[in-house]
């Protein structure tokens, strides 16, 4: 049997044929896997991108935190919101905020300056000299109880480190807010360590 040559007009129309039905067909299983795949690729995208903005939201607290800790000790206790807001580079109602906050948590106190500013005090062993250190002051402590459950671990946990020199790098790791902290044996409390 005599073969046709390629370029007749039989086997061009079969040729297309053949490439319109697997290109019709490619279409149809890329429109499938769209189909299925589409609802899935939407979810994970909103689910990776909460995951995202809750860590970049974590580590902005934590650095507020740090830059807080550290005003409070160059301070002395006494924090504008102008201080902190400088410092912070945040805007002045989110400092205020932000301070109103650790005020609460750390019961602090308010000083109103002679040109109407108000001062956010913290009294802490740390910002205070050790005659003004009393009962207000104490507040700033916690229990080997209370830092257990802020640290998220048991009492045990907290008494076995704290006779390490590494305590304040193992309790700022595991703190919600990044504060290190360092236990006072005389009064058997802990306190925040603004240098861990």
């Amino acid at each position: 049997m005599p073969l046709r040559p390629f370029h007749s007009s039989g086997a061009g129309l079969e040729y297309r044929l053949l490439m319109a039905l697997i290109m019709a067909g490619a279409a149809l299983v890329t429109v499938l896997l769209i189909q299925l795949l589409l609802p899935w690729l939407v979810v994970g995208g909103l689910g990776g991108g909460a995951v995202w903005f809750w860590r970049r939201r974590q580590a902005r607290e934590r650095a507020l935190h740090r830059v807080f800790y550290a005003q409070i000790a160059a301070h002395q206790g006494r924090l504008s919101v102008l201080d902190f807001a400088i410092a912070a580079q945040i805007t002045g109602r989110e400092a205020r905020q932000f301070l109103d906050q650790r005020a609460e948590e750390f019961w602090g106190d308010f000083e109103p300056t002679p040109t109407g500013d108000v001062l956010y005090t913290f009294h802490s062993p740390n910002t205070a000299n050790p005659a003004a250190v009393g009962e207000a002051s104490l507040a700033l402590s916690l229990t080997a109880t209370d830092l257990a459950q802020r640290l998220g671990c048991t009492v045990a946990e907290v008494i076995s480190h704290h006779t390490q020199p590494q305590f304040g790098l193992w309790s700022r790791d595991r703190d919600p807010d990044g504060c290190g902290w360092r236990y006072d044996a005389e009064r058997d409390r802990y306190w925040p360590d603004l240098n861990a």
